[in-house]
Parts: C-alpha cells; sequence; structure tokens
C-alpha cells in the first residue's frame, strides 16, 4: 500500500454545500409565481437535490474504503511488528553469546523497549561497540523503518476518518432537512406512472437484461430512501447498483461514476437495462423497453415505471450489456 494512494483531500463537502446553499430559500417564493414558474423551481430544486445525493453517495464510499485501508494497515503493522521483535530477539541472543566473554554481556539491554527512532540510535551504540554482524544490524533497521511508516500511515488514515466521517454527518443532516422542505412541492417532478403496464408487453431480452430487468421491476412500490442501496429502499443509482449485482456486476454506488462506467450509446441503440441518465449526472433510471424506464424519483414517492422523457432533463445513455 503506497501512502500516497491514500491522501485524499475532501472536494465533495464544498460541492454539497454549494448545491444545498444554492437550493435553499425557493421555498418562500412558491405563492407568488406562477404554475410554469413553480413547476421550473420545483425541477431545479429536484435536479439540486438528486446531485447532492449523489455527492453524499461518492464520499460514503470513500469512507467506507478508508475504513478498509485501516483495516488492511493495521494488518501491516502488526506484521512489521513480529518482524521487529523477531529481529531483536534474534540480535540479542547473538550479543549474549558471541560477545559474553569480551565485557559486553549487558549490552542487549540497549535493546529493551522504546520508540523506533530510539531503537535505531541503541543500534548505533552497539556498533560503535565493534559489533559486526552488519547484515542483522541492516535488516533491524529497515524492519524499525517499516514499522514506523505503517504507524504514521494508520495515525494518517484514522485522522482523515475523522475527519470524513463529521463532513458525511453534517452532509446527512442538511440532506435531511433540504428533503423535508422539499416535500410538498416534490410530488409533482418525479413523473407521472405508466398506468396498466404488463411486463408481458416489453420486447425479447438476452438472459443477462432480462436478470437486471425483472429485479428492477421487483422493486416497484418500494420506498425512494436517499444514500440507500437495499434492500427494501433505494435512491436512483442504488437502484441500479442493486439490479446489476444480480448478474455479478459491481457498480459504484454514483449516478456520475456509473455513466463512467458504462459504455455510451446513441439514444435509437437503447435496449432493455440500459442506463439512462438525467440532470446532468444527478439521477439514472433504467430502460425497460418500449419507451419506459424504471427509477427510483425521490422521497416523495416511490420506485416507479414513466415515460423515458418524463421531466427530469435528459443527458445520455449507456450499455454495459451489448
Amino acid at each position: 500500500m503506497k501512502q500516497s494512494s491514500v491522501r485524499r483531500k475532501w472536494t465533495s463537502v464544498a460541492v454539497i454545500g454549494g448545491l444545498l446553499v444554492a437550493s435553499a430559500g425557493s421555498g418562500s417564493a412558491w405563492a407568488q409565481n406562477s404554475p410554469e414558474d413553480i413547476n421550473d423551481e420545483i425541477e431545479a430544486a429536484d435536479e439540486d437535490l438528486a446531485a447532492a445525493v449523489e455527492e453524499y453517495n461518492q464520499m460514503a464510499q470513500q469512507v467506507s474504503d478508508n475504513r478498509e485501508m485501516i483495516a488492511e494497515t493495521e494488518i501491516a503493522l502488526a506484521a512489521a511488528e513480529e518482524d521487529l521483535e523477531a529481529l531483536r530477539d534474534q540480535l540479542a541472543d547473538y550479543i549474549n553469546s558471541t560477545y559474553v566473554e569480551q565485557g559486553i554481556g549487558d549490552t542487549a539491554m540497549l535493546l529493551e523497549s522504546g520508540s523506533p527512532d530510539a531503537f535505531v540510535e541503541r543500534l548505533d551504540r552497539l556498533n560503535s561497540a565493534n559489533l559486526y554482524n552488519f547484515a542483522l544490524m541492516d535488516d533491524l533497521r529497515t524492519a524499525s523503518d517499516e514499522y514506523t511508516a505503517q504507524l504514521d500511515l494508520l495515525t494518517d488514515l484514522q485522522a482523515d476518518l475523522e475527519t470524513e466521517e463529521a463532513a458525511l454527518e453534517k452532509t446527512a443532516e442538511d440532506l435531511s432537512a433540504r428533503m423535508e422542505d422539499l416535500e410538498e412541492e416534490w410530488q409533482t417532478a418525479a413523473g407521472e406512472e405508466v398506468a396498466a403496464f404488463s411486463e408481458y408487453d416489453l420486447p425479447r431480452m438476452t438472459d443477462d437484461q432480462y436478470a437486471v430487468v425483472k429485479f428492477a421491476l421487483d422493486q416497484v412500490g418500494e420506498p425512494y430512501v436517499w444514500g440507500s442501496a437495499g434492500p427494501d429502499s433505494w435512491d436512483c443509482s442504488g437502484l441500479m447498483k442493486g439490479a446489476y449485482a444480480q448478474i455479478g456486476i459491481s457498480l459504484p454506488h454514483n449516478a456520475a461514476a456509473q455513466y463512467n462506467t458504462v459504455a455510451t450509446i446513441s439514444r435509437d441503440e437503447l435496449q432493455p437495462g440500459d442506463f439512462v441518465f438525467y440532470n446532468g449526472l444527478a439521477h439514472v433510471g433504467m430502460y425497460i423497453g418500449n419507451g419506459l424506464i424504471v427509477h427510483a424519483p425521490n422521497s416523495t414517492t416511490v420506485v416507479k415505471i414513466v415515460e423515458l422523457d418524463h421531466g427530469n432533463v435528459y443527458y445520455g445513455v449507456g450499455t454495459l450489456l451489448h
């Protein structure tokens, strides 16, 4: 594990903060606007908040990654400590057996516990006492350096995680408050549910297409919960992640990251199971055929089937299946 690969800078908090501030305060003007303006404001708030939710998902994934790195580093630190202790014991035995008759029998005491830096200093003192097992000395210095590096990395990761978790909690609080503000206005922004839908009307599919589409359709009626990827509630990218897990494909829990994962196709190439992106990559749904998608819109409603052009601003489409 390279230390440089895990020292991340957290820009997501600033991005989310900007989104929340940009969309805040819109509720006070509802009654003064025309129906057209109100609808525009609803759609703008929908887009801003969806983007904030997707940023939250990305932050949560980074926190999870950091926890995994900490666990890996703790294992590496324990191994480095074992190596260091074994070499210390080896050097102590060497000193006592080789130099006891030269009056250096007590030099093993120099190897007692202390910081790694102090230990290296003690090695230098032993060297000045004419201890010529240079290979063993070099091994000890290398082991001490490795232990110090792993300890420093663990300390840095733990400090980063504390900051990241605090930012994640604050973002969750902001999102919850913003959701509550938009509950009433948002009810008209999720798209009109398709009436009298039947799975038997869908086009023929490959096994993989059917698996992901069937899974997504089985979630219809389940609640939207931001940051959720099942099993009983979903947000937009979480629904796609859960569906594709059925065929062994692991997706990031973020619409923009999913867009970077798929192969871009044209709209007329859409097939069941493909990704349809909206609102500047702040939202994603699954194409199921016949001009329809299934998606998890927002917290005022549930997973539902709507027209491909249902109100969210179309961005593009992609596939992992053809």
